[in-house]
């Protein structure tokens, strides 16, 4: 247990960040070890200040804080990754806002935070590479995400019976595929899922994080699976994201 005070030294991604008096700033941290806590920088704005790259939203750095009641206090950084160019791109800045946004709801003080604060980076990472689509980055994204928050699509048995066999059809409200057998016994219908589909989001779900986004889709199978996302994110993420909205008005 980490007593009052003491200092310690965490690795993690800034999600977001807030400016109190008049060279200080608020920033919620995503850590490996810690889960998502408050740190508090201060004079960080003040001209020269030695750590104002480190307390921008994306950068991931390793940082050393003191403990206090609810919160932490900076007191010295090394910036890993800046990640600058997304906050330089309106559209790629917006897609890793909203990837914050859905982390920061998720995730909690006090809880580890390690698969998070991986696939926050490789995602960031592929946002910096312009061959792939950030609309697959994001569809990418939620889906790892929610697998692991252990609320994802259930695309590896029915979920009525639990069969593997014979899945072709998915049930939103379920959360998950429907065999065949299982579909006379819903009361409502049902979205047909194709084999492509299934086997892309078994993969998005169990590959290695560095393999994550290393494939690229047909526009029908992406529409397909992009399609079924959505829809589960309506269904079970109550929560309006603002950088969505931005998103949608710039089209």
């Amino acid at each position: 247990m980490i007593s009052m005070y003491e200092e310690i030294s965490v690795k993690g991604i800034v999600l977001a960040t807030s400016l109190i008096k008049e060279y200080d700033k608020r920033m919620v941290v995503l850590t490996a070890e810690l889960g998502k806590i408050t740190v508090f920088a201060n004079g960080v704005r003040r001209p020269g200040s030695r750590y104002s790259a480190v307390c921008q939203s994306f950068a991931m750095a390793e940082f050393k804080l003191r403990q206090g009641r609810d919160a932490y206090t900076l007191v010295s950084a090394e910036i890993k990754e800046s990640f600058r160019e997304i906050a330089l791109d309106m559209v790629k800045m917006c897609y890793a806002s909203y990837m914050c946004e859905l982390t920061a709801y998720y995730t909690h003080v006090g809880e580890r935070a390690s698969q998070e604060l991986n696939l926050l980076y490789v995602s960031f990472k592929a946002l910096l590479n312009d061959n792939i689509k950030n609309e697959l980055i994001k569809t990418i994204f939620e889906l790892r995400f929610m697998y692991i928050e252990g609320q994802g699509i259930n695309v590896f048995s029915c979920t009525v019976c639990g069969k593997q066999e014979n899945l072709t059809d998915i049930d939103i409200k379920r959360g998950g595929l429907i065999c065949t057998d299982c579909i006379k016994k819903l009361k409502r219908s049902t979205r047909k899922i194709s084999s492509s589909a299934i086997y892309t989001m078994k993969y998005i779900m169990s590959s290695k994080l560095s393999k994550l986004y290393s494939f690229r889709l047909s526009e029908e199978l992406y529409n397909e699976i992009s399609g079924i996302t959505d829809a589960f994110m309506e269904e079970y993420v109550d929560r309006n994201f603002n950088s969505l909205d931005i998103l949608k008005t710039l089209g």
